[in-house]
């Protein structure tokens, strides 16, 4: 004997609207800082003999997100960046840290759901 059996469902798809836009509010603000961290992180392991090299260091918009510059056409910025390691010491852990703060932010609004 089978029976329609009909499940409202409206409350659960109100709840992931909900979530998605507040989730998706949050999110450029935490790439933006990510990336501003990050830039910051290179720019203060960046040798500064003239500070040229330092002054390329920024976070930038871009169509995903945010990303950070590094070098803006100097010749030396490659070899300064390999030599001194600063562009991985300044990386190192930010996507770590970028992933924790959205599963944090996520997790605050599942609760307040």
């Amino acid at each position: 004997m089978a029976e329609n059996v009909r499940l409202d469902t409206s409350d659960f798809d109100r709840g992931v609207r909900q979530l998605t836009r507040r989730v998706g509010d949050q999110t450029p603000d935490r790439s933006r800082t990510a990336a501003q961290t990050t830039a910051q992180a290179i720019r203060a392991r960046t040798p500064k003999r003239t500070g040229r090299l330092a002054s390329t260091v920024s976070a930038v918009p871009v169509r995903a997100g945010w990303a950070v510059t590094y070098g803006g056409g100097l010749r030396y910025a490659r070899p300064v960046a390999a030599r001194t390691r600063n562009v991985a010491a300044g990386i190192a852990g930010q996507p770590d840290r970028y992933a924790r703060s959205l599963r944090a932010m996520t997790e605050t609004e599942v609760n307040r759901l």
